[in-house]
């Protein structure tokens, strides 16, 4: 289906929202605005999930990256972070490292014991900086 016209009113709103944040997020954290996604994922807790969607995209910028960083650093020990164990146990075992060790890294600022056994498999990752990570991780967690 064509997307000319009146036809682009189909489109889902919550796609273009989604779509909206993104660039927002990304123009933010590009730019040393991490603080400014991190009070709007405090307030809007659902747009973590685009957050995630960043980190566990391996196109993303390294800026942007940093700035991730910066805000999961943020909400260190947060609800709101513990709540994203599962999904950040799932970007541990992304095929690019990189997201690996980053994921692994935030599994450690949960102070959550279900992040445990994501980031004990990651101690046997085929790469050294996920598993150099990963037992930072682990010491972190477990206080």
């Amino acid at each position: 289906m064509s997307m000319t016209g009146n036809n682009w009113r189909i489109f889902p709103r919550w796609m273009m929202e989604e779509h909206e944040i993104d660039i927002h997020f990304i123009a933010l954290l590009s730019t040393g605005r991490a603080a400014e996604v991190t009070e709007r994922v405090q307030r809007e807790p659902a747009t973590m999930q685009v957050l995630l969607a960043l980190l566990g995209d391996e196109r993303t910028a390294l800026s942007v990256r940093i700035g991730i960083g910066v805000v999961m650093e943020d909400l260190a020990g947060s609800n709101l972070l513990q709540q994203q164990v599962d999904m950040l146990g799932k970007l541990s075992q992304h095929k690019d490292h990189r997201v690996r060790a980053d994921a692994c890294h935030y599994l450690g600022l949960t102070y959550d014991a279900g992040a445990l056994p994501f980031l004990q498999n990651a101690l046997q990752d085929p790469d050294a900086e996920v598993r150099e990570v990963a037992e930072e991780a682990l010491e972190i967690a477990q206080g």
